[in-house]
C-alpha cells in the first residue's frame, strides 16, 4: 500500500496539481487525496502546503520526495537482479494503448505474452494518443502504443503496424452502391467523429487539410469516445464516420457496416510503440518490447 501511495505521491510532487496527477494515473481525485491522506498520517506530518488551488511540498514533503525517488529506482533494480537471479519474469507491467489499438489489437496481444509470462501482472490503460502519451513522459506506464503522432521530450518510438482509415456507413446507405464518393460530399450526410486529442481524428483532420476540404462543412452531430460506440451509432442510421480499417475489419465481414472509398485522398497511419528513454524498464518491460518486435506478433497480425 505504501509502494502505491508513494507512486501517487510522486505524481502530484511533479504536477503539483491534484486533478491533473489523477489524470496521468487514470485514477479519480478523491482517490489520489486518499493516498496522500495515508502517507501523511503514517509519517505523521504535512507533505503539501495547499493554498487556494496551488500546492508546494512543505519541507517534509521535499525530503520524501528525495527518498522516494530513489526508492522507485531501487525497486526496479531489485526486481530485475531478482528475476536475473531466478530465471523468472514476473512483476507488474504497466501498458497504455490509445483508443482503437486498446480495443481491437493489444487484447489478444496481452494474451500470447501471459501465456508465456503467466507470472506477469499486466495492466492495461486505454485513452486517447494525448492522455497515453502523457503517462509515459510522466513515468506511470512501461510501455505504450498510439495511433496518433507523439513528440514528447525523451520518448523512444518505434514503428509497429501500418492501419488505414476508412469511411464507414449503414449497409443500406446510398454511398453502397456508389463504392466511391468524392470528399466533398461529405458534407451530406451527419457526420460522427472521435473527440479531440484523438489519433484517429487527427489523421482525419490533416488528410482533409491537404485536399482543401473545410472541416467546418462536416455536418457534426457526435463526438465519441470510444470507436465501439461509433460504430455502433452508424450501424444504426445516425450517420457516417471515419474509423480504423482495424476496428472496422469484423463488422465489415459479419455485413454490420459497409465501407467506402474516398477518391482524392487515403487516411494512411502507423500504430507505434512508445517508451521513456530514461525510465528504468523491468525485465517484463524488456519481454514485451521483444515480443511486440518478434516475428511471431507480426504474423498473428496478418493473419
Amino acid at each position: 500500500m505504501v509502494n502505491d501511495s508513494i507512486r501517487v505521491f510522486l505524481a502530484v510532487a511533479e504536477k503539483r496539481n491534484f486533478s491533473k496527477a489523477a489524470k496521468s494515473l487514470f485514477l479519480t481525485q478523491p482517490a489520489v487525496s486518499f493516498q496522500i491522506q495515508m502517507l501523511e498520517q503514517y509519517y505523521g506530518t504535512v507533505l503539501f502546503d495547499r493554498v487556494n488551488r496551488n500546492i508546494t511540498l512543505t519541507a517534509a514533503g521535499e525530503l520524501l520526495l528525495r527518498y522516494a525517488q530513489d526508492l522507485s529506482i531501487l525497486q526496479a533494480n531489485l526486481e530485475k537482479e531478482m528475476q536475473e537471479l531466478t530465471g523468472t519474469i514476473k512483476g507488474r507491467l504497466m501498458l497504455g494503448a490509445s483508443t482503437t489499438i486498446g480495443e481491437y489489437v493489444l487484447p489478444y496481444l496481452v494474451g500470447r505474452f501471459k501465456k508465456q509470462f503467466p507470472e506477469v501482472d499486466v495492466s492495461l490503460v486505454v485513452a486517447n494518443t494525448e492522455d497515453i502519451e502523457t503517462s509515459i513522459i510522466n513515468t506511470t506506464l512501461d510501455v505504450a502504443l498510439v495511433e496518433g503522432p507523439v513528440n514528447g521530450k525523451d520518448l523512444n518510438t518505434e514503428k509497429f503496424l501500418d492501419d488505414e482509415l476508412v469511411l464507414i456507413t449503414q449497409i443500406d446507405h446510398p454511398w453502397v452502391n456508389n463504392k466511391r464518393i468524392s470528399v466533398f460530399e461529405l458534407n451530406q450526410y451527419p457526420f460522427i467523429t472521435r473527440e479531440k486529442g484523438s489519433g484517429t481524428r487527427h489523421i482525419m483532420e490533416n488528410a482533409f487539410r491537404k485536399v482543401g476540404f473545410d472541416l467546418n462543412n462536416l455536418n457534426i452531430i457526435m463526438e465519441l469516445g470510444s470507436t465501439t460506440a461509433i460504430k455502433a451509432a452508424v450501424a444504426s442510421g445516425l450517420g457516417v464516420s471515419i474509423i480504423s480499417e482495424w476496428a472496422a475489419k469484423d463488422s465489415v465481414k459479419l455485413n454490420k457496416l459497409a465501407t467506402i472509398a474516398i477518391n482524392e485522398t487515403k487516411f494512411e497511419r502507423q500504430f507505434t510503440v512508445i517508451y521513456h528513454e530514461k525510465k528504468f524498464r523491468t525485465k517484463a518491460a524488456y519481454e514485451f518490447l521483444n515480443f511486440l518486435r518478434s516475428e511471431e506478433v507480426h504474423e498473428m497480425l496478418k493473419s
